[in-house]
């Protein structure tokens, strides 16, 4: 049986542990998603490449200005689909961001909560006489930031319109 103070220690352990890992899971998040875009990117600026290298070799073997035009209109259009598909995978992107974003909120929520719950019970054993002093020092603290908060707050001239 663990006494009262290994307890309150083993269930603010999990909490922290929690929060790192939750923290390790967002950041994992962020690298897949930033590897994701630079992936897009690498990707349609090898195909602007090849596709100035061949606008440029056809440029070079025009003959007259009906084939000029007859180049542009082409080249244009192919400018036009490619920005439609970089759009769209951009935007393939941005929903496997946002939905490995969602997992893994979802999955810490629960997560948080357990262990939250985890915590809440060793607060519920803790015996009365080791609470108040407890409770006190925790007003204590976040009553002095809270205060200094309003203090500031209210001490800050008003912004001219």
């Amino acid at each position: 049986m663990f006494s009262f103070s290994e307890q309150w220690a083993l269930a603010g352990k999990a909490v922290v542990e929690a929060q790192l890992i939750s923290a390790q899971a967002y950041a994992q998040a962020v690298v897949d998603s930033g590897a994701s875009v630079l992936e897009l990117q690498l990707d349609t600026a090898r195909s602007a490449l090849a596709a100035a290298t061949v606008a440029g070799n056809q440029l070079l073997s025009v003959k007259d200005t009906q084939a000029l035009l007859q180049l542009s209109r082409t080249q244009s259009q192919l400018a036009i689909e490619r920005i439609g598909a970089y759009g769209r995978q951009a935007k393939d992107v941005a929903q496997e961001t946002q939905e490995k974003f969602e997992t893994v909120t979802k999955g810490e929520f629960a997560a948080s909560r357990q262990k939250f719950g985890e915590l809440l019970q060793v607060v519920k054993q803790t015996p009365v006489p080791l609470i108040i002093p407890f409770n006190n020092f925790l007003k204590t603290t976040f009553g002095g930031a809270d205060e200094g908060y309003d203090k500031n707050k209210n001490t800050r001239p008003a912004r001219q319109a």
